[in-house]
């Protein structure tokens, strides 16, 4: 019978081939699940232990490390994730002959184990005790140092985060907007770290110890003893930085403005030096109108209490700020005002009222005549001559209520108010 698979006749059977691959492909399957059992641990003697972990970072993967000391003593074997408000279980596998050394008094924690942020599992020694027995728990470490290496480790996840970006994210990270700031300007980055690496060394130089002097340190002893001799002047160098600051701040603005201010006043220098026949004409001219208002200043309280006056009454008895109205009271005379005299008592006949003998004489009008204009250019002719100024001034003069010093009994033509006639017009 001719065989399949061999080229020799060795009275195999096609069914014998079978069963011999059938068991070749066993042993291989055993092995290789015996070598995958080995590397998992499957054969090694361990010690279970468990860890109570509220923080376990970024995650905790299966086979990380635990370490005693710096030292490997097991590995994670399963990370069971916290349920309502409990910390995660985390199972661990200590080789034995590390276990016995290692005190039941230890702590976990969970930190990074090499530069790439691997995290692993570390076993904080708190002092001697009994060794560390199969099915026990750790709890969580909380001592000062590691609080503080957490808090370090969430502030670096930050900066890190914060550096890059993935391809995704619209936003720019720290390294990339670096980048694009100083992409072409590397001799200005250069020339601003020489300068920095200047001022740090002769910021040492000022601030080195021992026994030179140091300008810094005495600085800083001056302002010691100020505070302590006299606390008001201290606040007073404290509430000097603050405009100090500012102007530090805004040296360009300040900058700007010095230079626009000096631009004005050297084009205000060439107008006043091309036209000083125009300023000495016009300080001329303006030299009796300053004479005509010292004049009258003493009319000048006069006049602010009397606009005072008006508008107390204004805004007291004609304006009503709660309806924005105002309402006069004017007493209106459809014939020309004439005062009741004797003269004007009822006679009938022989007969006189009883007022012809009581009434008043005739005397002076109530209202009196007003005042000529002095609008026409004569009388400021002649108010200007009696005055003893240029005609255009005479008007400011007249405004002010200035008048000539006439001898007594005496008017200036056109000045004086004419005396007013008994029953003439009014």
């Amino acid at each position: 019978m001719s065989i399949a698979f061999e080229a020799e006749d060795r009275n195999l059977t096609d069914v014998g081939l079978f069963l011999r691959g059938l068991a070749v492909l066993a042993v291989v399957t055993a092995t290789v699940a015996a070598m995958i059992a080995r590397s998992e641990g499957a054969f090694t003697p361990t010690v279970e232990v468990t860890a109570m972990l509220v923080d376990v970072g970024d995650g905790l993967p299966k086979r990380s490390d635990v370490k005693y000391r710096g030292v490997l003593v097991g590995s994670v074997a399963e990370v069971a994730a916290a349920t309502a408000g409990q910390p995660n279980t985390v199972r661990i596998d200590l080789v034995p002959e590390h276990a016995a050394g290692i005190p039941a008094t230890v702590t976990a924690r969970v930190v990074p184990s090499n530069v790439f942020a691997v995290p692993s599992v570390q076993l904080i020694d708190n002092g001697p005790g009994p060794a560390l027995a199969a099915g026990a728990s750790i709890p969580e470490d909380h001592s000062r140092a590691s609080v503080q290496l957490q808090t370090s480790l969430t502030a670096l996840s930050r900066i890190v985060a914060a550096v890059g970006r993935p391809g995704a994210d619209p936003t720019v990270g720290v390294l990339e907007t670096v980048e694009r700031a100083t992409s072409g300007r590397g001799a200005d980055a250069l020339r601003a770290a020489s300068q920095l690496d200047r001022i740090v060394r002769a910021y040492n130089d000022e601030a080195r110890s021992g026994a030179e002097f140091s300008l810094l340190s005495s600085l800083a002893e001056a302002v010691t003893g100020l505070q302590q001799s006299a606390p008001d002047l201290l606040a007073a160098l404290h509430s000097a930085i603050g405009p100090m600051r500012t102007v530090a701040e805004q040296r360009s603005h300040l900058s700007e403005l010095l230079t626009g201010g000096t631009a004005t006043t050297g084009t205000v220098g060439t107008a006043m030096t091309n036209r000083t026949d125009t300023i000495v004409d016009l300080n001329s001219r303006l030299g009796p109108v300053l004479a005509v208002l010292a004049a009258g200043s003493d009319d000048f309280v006069q006049m602010t209490t009397s606009q005072t006056r008006v508008a107390h009454v204004f805004t007291s008895e004609f304006w009503n700020a709660e309806n924005q109205s105002g309402t006069a009271k004017v007493i209106a005379e459809l014939t020309p005002h004439k005062q009741y005299t004797r003269t004007d008592c009822p006679r009938y006949g022989d007969l006189a009222g009883a007022s012809c003998d009581n009434g008043p004489a005739a005397g002076p009008p109530v209202i009196g005549a007003l005042d000529p204009s002095p609008g026409t250019d004569e009388q400021r002719r002649r108010f200007a001559e009696a005055l003893g100024i240029p005609p255009e001034i005479a008007g400011v003069a007249q405004l002010l209520g200035l008048s000539p010093q006439a001898p007594p009994g005496t008017d200036p033509p056109g000045i004086g108010t004419p005396t007013p006639q008994p029953g003439g017009p009014r």
